[in-house]
């Protein structure tokens, strides 16, 4: 994903994970962004279940450190 940034750039990149894998898992990337989702799966029946999520990139040494905190 670092190469695919640096190739492509920030916002090409971004928008190029929005239209394959990212886009298929996430709902939005904030309230109002998801609403057309949630309504989309709900008028298929689906009920959906929510899971927030907040990553970050960090260094193997900083999330061993964070893991043993």
């Amino acid at each position: 994903m670092r190469i695919a940034k640096a190739i492509l750039g920030k916002r090409l990149f971004t928008m190029a994970m929005k239209a394959t894998f990212y886009g298929h898992f996430v709902a939005g990337e904030d309230q109002e962004k998801v609403k057309p989702t949630l309504e989309r799966l709900r008028s298929f029946g689906v009920k959906p279940i929510l899971d927030y999520s907040v990553e970050e990139d960090l260094s193997t040494e900083e999330a061993e450190r964070r893991e043993f905190e």
